[in-house]
């Protein structure tokens, strides 16, 4: 069975389920290469970080791989989520309680903050709240009566992709101790490679605050969330067998189809940058993620 979260439009969605505030983006679907180009190492299209997605994917698959082991070992767990479509949000709760528990122990990082309620956000669905300057774990809200209208794995997709987001951060404040690192003779490809990913996760989070004008690839491929949607549907595919048609999780840079491949894959396409940006060839794959959303509306 397919289940398939309700549409929004693109300013909508980004607004409700990514805690924006950005009443003028209702009709930008399409990548923006002048609002990319102000941080061009913030954005996945952009040639600046193609190291960044050279890098990123392997750990990505390495990453979702390892909670879901832990899922497995679970066998409680492993049932509730097949019996996920038929719980309410408050037989979920508990359950996202202890994939947030797992995914933490899987990444071997701090805790952020989670936060379950219909209050401390009132209007967002889902975030993740995080401040550069601050710094810390960040917190990881949900808010259970918008997330209860919403279909099927809806609540657990966010929880992984939010819980994620608290991983990235603090590997993006950790950025500048692990270019200093790599500076050192002993560096070594890995070394690099951790380098590259967490100075992307920085740039991609400091964008996010600063720049205006999102719109919902622009958004979508800003680093942090093009690899946390990947990340989070990655480990939703394998847990449902990849039946789980989620249209606004992401872009299809970020999505799987029912093989579990990616339906963009920019690194793939990055081959072709002689003849058209990375930029240019996803805005045009993309057609088929924006008739399929205006069909749904």
């Amino acid at each position: 069975m397919t289940f398939r979260f309700q549409t929004f439009a693109a300013g909508a969605f980004l607004s409700l389920a990514m805690g924006l505030s950005l009443p003028s983006l209702a009709d930008g679907f399409y990548a923006n290469e002048t609002l990319q180009r102000q941080a061009p190492d913030a954005f996945a299209l952009q040639p600046e970080a193609h190291e960044f997605l050279v890098s990123s994917y392997a750990l990505t698959i390495k990453d979702g791989d390892r909670l879901l082991d832990l899922i497995a070992e679970d066998k409680a767990l492993t049932n509730a989520i097949q019996q996920w479509p038929e719980m309410t949000i408050d037989q979920q709760i508990p359950w996202l309680k202890k994939v947030f528990s797992l995914e933490v122990r899987s990444f071997g990082t701090e805790a952020p903050k989670l936060i379950i309620d219909n209050h401390s956000y009132p209007k967002k669905m889902v975030y993740f709240d995080f401040d550069v300057e601050a710094g810390g774990n960040g917190i990881v809200y949900l808010n259970p009566d918008k997330l209860a209208e919403e279909e099927a794995y809806a609540s657990l997709a966010f929880l992984i992709h939010e819980t994620r987001h608290s991983y990235q951060f603090q590997q993006a404040l950790n950025a500048n101790a692990n270019a200093n690192a790599n500076a050192n003779a002993n560096a070594n490809d890995s070394d690099s490679e951790i380098v590259a990913i967490s100075a992307g996760y920085l740039a991609a989070f400091k964008a996010q605050k600063q720049l205006k004008g999102f719109g919902f690839s622009d958004f979508l491929t800003l680093l942090n969330e093009f690899e946390a949607f990947q990340y989070g549907n990655y480990v939703i595919g394998q847990l449902t067998d990849w039946q789980i048609d989620m249209i606004n999780m992401g872009t299809f840079a970020s999505q799987f189809d029912n093989q579990g491949q990616l339906k963009i894959d920019l690194n793939t396409l990055s081959a072709n940058v002689d003849e058209l940006s990375l930029l240019a060839q996803y805005n045009e794959l993309a057609k088929e993620q924006f008739e399929l959303r205006q069909r749904q509306q």
